[in-house]
Formats: structure tokens, sequence, C-alpha cells
């Protein structure tokens, strides 16, 4: 189960020094609008919402490396986001941090119908997969 949020008094501040090092990787790809923290500090569960500090909008594995290589430098958490379905609260920021958008990652990049095997990026949605699929006339489970 997720841990309850840390109070604003004991949860860190956010390094600016991160934050002008993820500005300067992603530019326009870095958001702290409380509108974009907000719509990826909340997901299906029952949980109230846990804002990150920051959102990054990934393009590739590259710019997850980054992403990685720069947070753990300051020792600020992580939080994939792929499209906020999560029933268990796994995606709220409950320390803060980066969350980490990967809704750009979604192409498939391998379809074996052989043995029913498919590799995908982390952010591709199952209609995208389905729409995919189809000419291999593999059923979906809808």
């Amino acid at each position: 189960m997720n841990h309850p949020a840390l109070p604003e008094a004991i949860r860190r501040p956010f390094p600016a020094a991160l934050l002008d090092a993820l500005r300067s990787a992603f530019g326009e790809r870095v958001s702290t609008s409380d509108a974009v923290r907000e719509h990826h500090g909340r997901d299906e569960s029952a949980f109230d919402p846990q804002l990150p500090d920051a959102v990054v909008f990934a393009q590739s594995t590259e710019d997850v490396q980054t992403v990685v290589k720069l947070c753990a430098q300051h020792d600020v958490p992580i939080i994939p986001y792929g499209n906020g379905s999560s029933l268990e609260g796994h995606l709220l920021a409950v320390q803060g941090g980066v969350s980490i958008d990967l809704s750009g990652m979604n192409r498939v990049l391998a379809i074996n119908a052989e043995d029913l095997t498919v590799t995908v990026e982390p952010g591709i949605s199952r209609k995208q997969l389905y729409a995919k699929l189809k000419k291999f006339a593999i059923p979906s489970v809808d």
C-alpha cells in the first residue's frame, strides 16, 4: 500500500539545480505548472492526489536515462507515468519528485505472430496495440 503523504514541513524542497538541469536538457518538455502536476499526481485509486514537483515528457530511452541520472545526482524520487489508470496509488508522488510521462513512447517495436509476443515501448495504450495487431488477426480482449 502507498504511504501517506509527508507533511510539507517534512517534505524536502525540490533542488533548483535539478530543475535548471532538467530545463536545460528538455526545454518545453519539462513542466512545473499546477495543472500538469495535478494531472500526474492522481490516479484511479481512492488515495488523495500527491503532486510531483516536476513532470518530464520523455520521448526516448535516452530521455529516461537522462532524467534518472539527474535525479540520482540530487537524490530525488522518480515516478513513471503511463496513462494514470493505476488502482493502487503507485504513481502518486508521496515524497515529491519527478514524474516521467512515458505516453510519448508508444511505438510497437516488434511483433512475433508465431509465438504471440510483442515488444512495445512503455507508453503504448491497449487500443494502440490492438490497432497494430489487427493485421495479424489476433483477437483483442475488449
